[in-house]
């Protein structure tokens, strides 16, 4: 892992890495938000898009956020939640590391007529100002163990006097946590270099060290495996039809189909977890 750390500049790095492939590859198989985290289902016949949407309006509520908040948004993507909450008449600031995800929001923006939403390259570390509610959607995985506490201080630091944090999160359990901490697997060799899953005992501890309360943590592993199975129905269309931007190989292609069943296998036995959870700054209990 030390090769990969996500220092200041390392972590530019393992971003650009996996997300800058390209807003054009992305978008042929992610839904028309295009949003890459997990949905929530509220029905088996739910479109996808749908399902991303009220993901969004869940973490906007859990974050206590009204129309004329303030709400930073830690790993905003093509700007799927930065869209959803100016519509709510939020004021979003949404960071990233990622050059082509900054293009995609601002565009995305523009083009939607929205306003009250800024987007800039920009690491957690380094914002300094203070806002009503913080939304951090499966961002915390590209941080490194070694910095957990140093993104749980820069939430509190963010948030104002009774603030809420909406945070979504990948979890492995806890019990062979240590094993897998001191191995590189397939996704960190391959496809997210710098990433790692998390300990959800170790991340509530250094939360609660932090001055955050620890609140309605809400497992939804079975809503991922039925995300993943979609995205890979969607992303073997797009090969099919050959809509993939021609750099990317047949290997490329493999691995990609292998980075997805794995995952979907993942979710689907409950090897691994994703929850959402709020914190609240201890001075607004």
């Amino acid at each position: 892992h030390l090769s990969r750390r996500n220092t200041l500049e390392g972590s530019k790095k393992n971003i650009a890495e996996h997300y800058d492939l390209g807003n054009d590859f992305y978008g042929q198989w992610l839904d028309p938000s295009m949003t890459y985290s997990s949905a929530v289902f509220t029905s088996g016949d739910q479109s996808l898009e749908e399902a991303q949407l009220a993901k969004y309006r869940r973490v906007a509520d859990m974050a206590g956020v009204t129309p004329g908040s303030s709400v930073l948004e830690i790993g905003c993507g093509w700007g799927g939640f930065a869209e959803a909450a100016a519509r709510r008449g939020l004021r979003v600031d949404a960071i990233t590391l990622s050059s082509e995800q900054e293009r995609a929001v601002n565009d995305r923006i523009a083009s939607a007529g929205l306003s009250g939403v800024t987007v800039a390259r920009t690491d957690y570390r380094d914002v300094t100002g203070t806002y009503d509610g913080v939304a951090s959607i499966e961002m915390v995985e590209a941080v490194g163990q070694d910095y957990w506490g140093t993104y749980l201080a820069a939430i509190a630091r963010a948030l104002k006097p009774g603030g809420r944090a909406a945070i979504q999160y990948i979890t492995i359990d806890d019990a062979i946590f240590e094993a897998y901490a001191s191995n590189v697997d397939f996704i960190q060799r391959f496809v997210f270099p710098g990433g790692m899953l998390l300990s959800e005992s170790r991340f509530r501890a250094l939360a609660e060290a932090h001055g955050l309360a620890w609140q309605d943590n809400r497992s939804l592993g079975l809503h991922y495996a039925e995300t993943l199975r979609r995205w890979r129905i969607a992303f073997e269309a797009a090969v099919d039809a050959g809509r993939l931007p021609a750099k990317f190989d047949s290997k490329f292609v493999a691995l990609w189909r292998y980075y997805l069943m794995y995952c979907e296998g993942g979710f689907s036995g409950q090897g691994i977890d994703v929850a959402q959870v709020t914190l609240v700054k201890a001075d607004a209990l």
